[in-house]
């Protein structure tokens, strides 16, 4: 937290300044206190209009100054938050894809959001307060011992027990603010999953239960938040009881000087404005020194998000004589192998159709061949470098995936093929037709119309041309289709794997369960794969004429 204040540091320095003249301004006012009361028992009419004067023009100064240091101090917090949202994003988008998916979505939304007005109210905020209060207690201090050594002594002594509180208290706030930041996160995370599962909620009718269970986590939450705002009550109570017993007996005090003559009436009231100011202050430090305190656990955690993660470091990727896999062996969980002993070369601009059942493994693998995770046993080899230690951003600059299941955000058709980058007309173009997208354009849905929150103005068979035409703009070396026409219709999904397979520029990977006779044909390989497992691979019409594993997979599907 502390550099967020070092890169704003004139800011900080130029706040901190006008809080400490303004908080002086405001307890030089109580010499206008010792004035007022002196003149008025002297009687004195002329010194006190001129007094009125005096104090209108202080008061224009104490809004001034006041004015500055507020103005500056909205401009701190929201520098601050900027750059620790910034720091926090770039800190996720850094991760790498096993990193990633250790936590939910929701948490990193609920770290972005909740967690950041936390910090706000319970940190940046109560920091600024306290270099506030302290200024203000210090020139309050100087007034005092001004005034009085003795009641300054006094004061000092029986508030000593109050620097206590901070110290009792905080590790109790601290474990209820970590607590509330927890269920805040598990808040987030159900209101994603009841919005996100609204078409099933429909469908089947469970709109009661759905009610319910959000009433429950709702209770939870402000149950969580009661029990954090409880621990704050009783600092601030013990606060104010302490503040209130301080100045009572302290203006006891001066009321027993002044019967005895050793004080006037005037000083009378300035020492009892000064020892509110003392109080005040005082109370607001305790207050937020255990609000501050109880942040550090959230602290950590944004600090543990925003580290830039170092794989992204590493070696330019090329891809110009071969991928090669050897002695593969992968795990999500420990004791259940995804994939095992795997042995595969691939060359640049052949053509590959892995085939399998669902769950055997193909998805895996090539998420593993594009880095999605490194904590694999075996090699997988670029031009003999180690993947482990490929720079990751080069490495999808050089290689497009299509999933199945396809993300549009929701923005036009263009942006969602061309992600904000410029290609030209004609490139643009070329992607349309080689992905069918061209068929989506009507009278009614241009390129610039909206797709709706992840593509629900379109098929599943659009979404997955439109992420087609994504991979294809790129013109990158290395495209794997992930099940990537599943959705699209028979004929449109035949004439773009076609167009795939007669792009000589083109290293394609295609994932599928079936296709036609004539298009497998094409394949320089076909792979087979079983319970993790390469079973046998080769031609399609060497595998069919072997009739082994594949022969029965195929014709099963076939028929």
């Amino acid at each position: 937290m502390k550099k967020y204040f070092i890169k704003n540091k004139g800011l900080f320095i130029l706040t901190t300044l006008f809080s400490l003249m303004s908080s002086t301004a405001l307890v030089l006012v109580t010499k206008q206190y010792e004035l007022v009361f002196d003149i008025a028992a002297s009687g004195e009419g002329s010194k006190f209009a001129q007094l009125i004067m005096s104090s209108a023009l202080f008061i224009i100064l104490i809004f001034i100054l006041f004015y500055i240091y507020l103005i500056c101090s909205k401009k701190l917090i929201k520098n601050i938050l900027i750059q620790m949202r910034n720091d926090v994003f770039q800190g996720i988008l850094n991760k790498d894809m096993t990193s990633f998916y250790k936590a939910k979505t929701s948490d990193y939304i609920s770290v972005l959001t909740n967690d950041m007005n936390l910090i706000e109210e319970n940190l940046i905020k109560p920091v600024l307060v306290i270099c506030e209060s302290v200024g203000m207690f210090v020139a309050t201090v100087v007034m005092l011992f001004y005034y009085s050594p003795l009641i300054t002594f006094v004061i000092f002594l029986s508030s000593a027990i109050a620097f206590l509180i901070p110290t009792l208290l905080g590790k109790y706030l601290s474990r209820r603010q970590k607590a509330l930041s927890k269920e805040l996160s598990l808040f987030t995370n159900k209101i994603k999953d009841i919005f996100s599962g609204f078409d099933v909620i429909y469908s089947f009718n469970m709109f009661s239960y759905m009610t319910k269970n959000f009433q429950k986590y709702n209770q939870q939450l402000a149950n969580k938040k009661y029990h954090a705002d409880r621990f704050k009550v009783i600092n601030d109570t013990t606060a104010q009881l302490l503040g209130i017993t301080i100045q009572v007996g302290t203006t006891g005090l001066c009321a027993y000087l002044v019967i005895t003559g050793d004080m006037s009436v005037g000083i009378l009231a300035a020492v009892v404005q000064l020892c509110s100011r003392f109080v005040s202050p005082l109370m607001q430090i305790m207050n937020n020194l255990a609000l501050v305190k109880s942040m550090k656990p959230i602290i950590e955690k944004v600090n543990e998000l925003s580290a830039i993660n170092p794989t992204y470091d590493g070696a330019t990727p090329h891809f110009l004589e071969s991928i090669n896999i050897s002695n593969l062996d992968f795990s999500y969980e420990k004791n259940q192998p995804v994939l095992k002993n795997i042995h595969l070369n691939i060359i640049p601009y052949k053509k590959y159709a892995i085939m399998g059942t669902s769950g055997c493994g193909k998805s895996t693998l090539v998420k593993l061949l594009l880095g999605y995770y490194d904590n694999f046993s075996g090699d997988i080899n670029y031009d003999g470098k180690d993947i482990r230690y490929l720079n990751q951003h080069q490495l999808h600059d050089m290689a497009s995936i299509i999933h199945q299941n396809v993300y549009m955000f929701d923005e036009s058709m263009k942006d969602n093929i061309c992600l904000h980058n410029d290609y030209p007309d004609q490139i643009y173009q070329t992607a349309l037709q080689m992905s069918g997208c061209q068929n989506i354009i009507t009278k009614d849905f241009s390129e610039e119309s909206l797709v709706g929150e992840n593509g629900s103005n379109l098929s599943g068979g659009q979404r997955q041309r439109i992420a087609l035409a994504r991979a294809l703009i790129r013109k990158k070396q290395l495209l794997i289709l992930d099940e990537g026409t599943s959705a699209v219709d028979m004929q449109n999904a035949y004439d773009i794997e076609n167009r795939l397979l007669q792009n000589d520029s083109l290293t394609l990977l295609s994932i599928m369960h079936k296709t036609s006779e004539d298009l497998l044909e094409k394949y320089d390989e076909v792979i087979y794969m079983d319970k993790g497992q390469i079973i046998e691979k080769g031609t399609f019409h060497t595998l069919m004429k072997n009739k082994g594993a594949f022969y029965n997979f195929y014709t099963i599907r076939k028929s």
